[in-house]
């Protein structure tokens, strides 16, 4: 019978042995005694196991019969061996466990040069919330005893005015019909007249100085058109503009100022309209409209006054004056003029509203 450690090709040859010549194999059962010599002791080469030494050579091998002797060898292999692995692991769990080490000592070291970090930086927070726990204090103390220039509140609140305006007439096209169409026949009336009479003495000493100084060079043809370019682009919005914010700006400031120290804006609150879409917005919009109208209105008297006086007084043609006009003219300076009115008309109406709320 073959050992269980003995290699597959063994074996093999040691059963087909067995088979064909059964007195060879009872043979190899029984005892041998092999010549023993210091030479010939087993070795690695022919037990696979470490040598013994002389004096236990009969104890250990020869002594017993073969297939026990190998045994006994091949199990003193095994145990060298694993004795030999068990020093290789232990080496290399050491050799693990030094760079283990290593690397604990270089964590380690991170780890401190992280606290060291943290700290800093707890003591850098430390002192800027400190430093702005004292300026916080500062401005505490400072804003209880200081107060904002009322212009300057004023002009946020009128800023704040014009968006919201703006809002509701242009995106959202809430506004109030009835209280807009009084307000327009409310600023009509009360500035056509006085932005008329404005008109027509500023077109009198333009025409004055015009006719006086372009008659010495023989340019009364010019005179006309001069006047019209003049009168579109510049005077009559500026002046249709002084004379709102003088004639109309005032009353509604004084108005809503009134209203605001009377309580009636907040009775408005109260009954749940909105104080922007029942007295700021009609007004915006009706001075925005007006204005417009006045400047035509006003154009139209500035320029026959010039034509009357420049008539009169120094005996140019009325029709040389409408000619010349009519030459140097273009619609879009009439466009102009229109556009500037309108928004002179909505900015005055704005700082009125704004100013008279915030009294």
């Amino acid at each position: 019978r073959a050992s269980p450690l003995d290699p597959p090709q063994r074996v093999h040859g040691m059963a087909t042995l067995g088979m064909r010549v059964p007195v060879v194999a009872r043979a190899r059962a029984e005892p041998i005694v092999p010549r023993v010599s210091s030479a010939r002791l087993p070795g690695p080469s022919m037990f696979g196991c470490f040598k013994p030494r002389p004096d236990d050579v009969g104890a250990a091998c020869v002594r017993l019969p073969r297939r026990e002797a190998r045994r006994t060898c091949l199990t003193g292999s095994v145990e060298g061996t694993g004795r030999g692995l068990t020093r290789g692991w232990t080496s290399v769990a050491r050799a693990a466990a030094g760079d283990a080490t290593a690397a604990g000592d270089d964590q380690a070291d991170k780890a401190v040069v992280a606290v060291t970090k943290y700290e800093g930086s707890s003591e850098l927070a430390t002192q800027l919330e400190a430093a702005g726990d004292a300026v916080a204090e500062y401005l505490n103390e400072a804003l209880k005893t200081w107060e904002p220039p009322k212009f300057l509140w004023r002009t946020l609140y009128t800023l704040l005015l014009l968006g919201l305006v703006v809002k509701r007439v242009v995106w959202q096209r809430k506004l109030n019909m009835q209280q807009t169409l009084q307000q327009i026949a409310r600023v009509g009336p009360d500035t056509l007249g006085v932005a008329m009479l404005t008109s027509s003495f500023v077109g009198m000493v333009f025409t004055i100085q015009f006719c006086k100084e372009f008659s010495k060079v023989g340019l009364t043809r010019v005179i006309g058109g001069l006047l019209g370019l003049a009168f579109t682009r510049e005077l009559t919005p500026v002046i249709c503009a002084i004379v709102l914010a003088g004639r109309v700006g005032s009353a509604i400031a004084a108005e809503l100022g009134t209203m605001q120290v009377s309580e009636q804006v907040d009775q408005l609150r109260t009954l749940g309209s909105d104080p922007v879409d029942y007295l700021v917005a009609p007004r915006v919009v009706a001075c925005a409209i007006s204005l417009p109208i006045l400047s035509l209105l006003s154009f139209s008297i500035g320029m026959a006054a010039s034509i009357l006086l420049a008539d009169l007084r120094y005996g140019i043609s009325p029709n040389a004056i409408i000619d010349s006009a009519a030459k140097y003219l273009e619609a879009g300076d009439i466009s102009i003029m229109c556009f500037k009115a309108l928004a002179f008309g909505a900015v005055i109406a704005v700082i009125s509203c704004g100013w008279g709320q915030t009294t």
